[in-house]
């Protein structure tokens, strides 16, 4: 493991995007910096692997190119057209105040909590989700059929609250990080082929990872899945390709549905502070302040494996 500061990898991964004509490197590198210096790596720097193969491929495209299907005034439906989603999302969050904004058919987003953070930055709550290729298997099977269900939200108080999770038992990223690191996953997070328990990183890829809450959770996967595709017009989960593996054009969906309450009670980050410590988002703010001091532990071999990517 060792230990690079901010501007040094942002330096490098802004140096990996130009060479193939990125159109907003500098947003991507931000993104990617910004998930290493919060704790989110596996949303992070090891995901600028499958961009650069996907550029590579042109199953990503590297300019911004995207075409608008609908639009009122409470929602965007856009359709990515295979853009780079960290550069899209960037774009339409700045540019669009519709409450609910929808986009299908771009590259991997990142983490969906630098945009919910954004959003409760200018004093609106936000919720976000969105489906990728199907890793979820429906408990007491060995069936694949959802994507880890990201979810954030945000709420707009001081400090701002932030909650970025999967509906998953753990995120596929950390299962590659696993692999990558050689160690075990948790117990009861991931199944093999055979739809045994395993804390076998390799055999959990092979295999699938189990929902929160077994059954309820899975359902309520299965309604995030169905809103994602209803107000994206995307595929649905089983049917995704090109997120996960670039070899494929990306046809997922994420929503962001936004908006500014006129009326709100930010008491309660004080009185839950009190009831439970930290609350989510703090945490990270904690990570982030140590890490830009001390700098961001990257793994060796993926620090080679991108610095292959030049």
């Amino acid at each position: 493991m060792m230990n690079i500061s901010e501007n040094g990898l942002r330096k490098i991964i802004i140096e990996i995007l130009d060479k193939r004509g990125v159109e907003g490197s500098e947003i991507i590198a931000d993104h990617f910096v910004e998930a290493e210096l919060r704790g989110h790596s596996s949303h992070g720097l090891q995901r600028l692997i499958p961009l650069v193969n996907g550029l590579d491929l042109g199953t990503i495209k590297n300019k911004l190119d995207y075409k608008i299907l609908k639009k009122n005034t409470n929602y965007l439906l856009i359709d990515a057209q295979q853009s780079i989603g960290i550069v899209l999302w960037e774009h339409l969050i700045n540019t669009y105040k519709n409450t609910i904004i929808a986009v299908k058919n771009a590259s991997h987003i990142g983490f969906l909590g630098y945009y919910t953070r954004t959003v409760a930055e200018a004093g609106e709550v936000a919720i976000m989700f969105g489906n990728a290729e199907p890793v979820v298997v429906m408990p007491k099977t060995n069936r694949k059929l959802l994507s880890t269900s990201p979810l954030s939200i945000s709420i707009p108080c001081s400090p701002i609250i932030v909650l970025d999770m999967a509906l998953s038992a753990t995120a596929r990223g950390k299962i590659i990080e696993a692999q990558r690191k050689g160690i075990n996953i948790p117990d009861g997070v991931a199944v093999d082929k055979n739809g045994n328990i395993t804390t076998n990183p390799n055999s959990a890829l092979e295999g699938g990872i189990l929902p929160l809450g077994g059954t309820k959770g899975f359902y309520l996967m299965l309604m995030f899945d169905m809103l994602t595709s209803f107000l994206s017009t995307s595929a649905i989960s089983p049917n995704v390709k090109g997120v996960l593996n670039t070899q494929y054009p990306s046809n997922k969906g994420e929503v962001l549905i936004k908006f500014k309450p006129s009326v709100y009670n930010c008491y309660i980050v004080q009185e839950f502070s009190k009831l439970v410590g930290d609350l989510p988002g703090i945490h990270s703010d904690i990570i982030k302040k140590e890490r830009l001091k001390n700098g961001i532990p990257i793994n060796d071999k993926l620090y080679n494996d991108i610095l292959m990517l030049k």
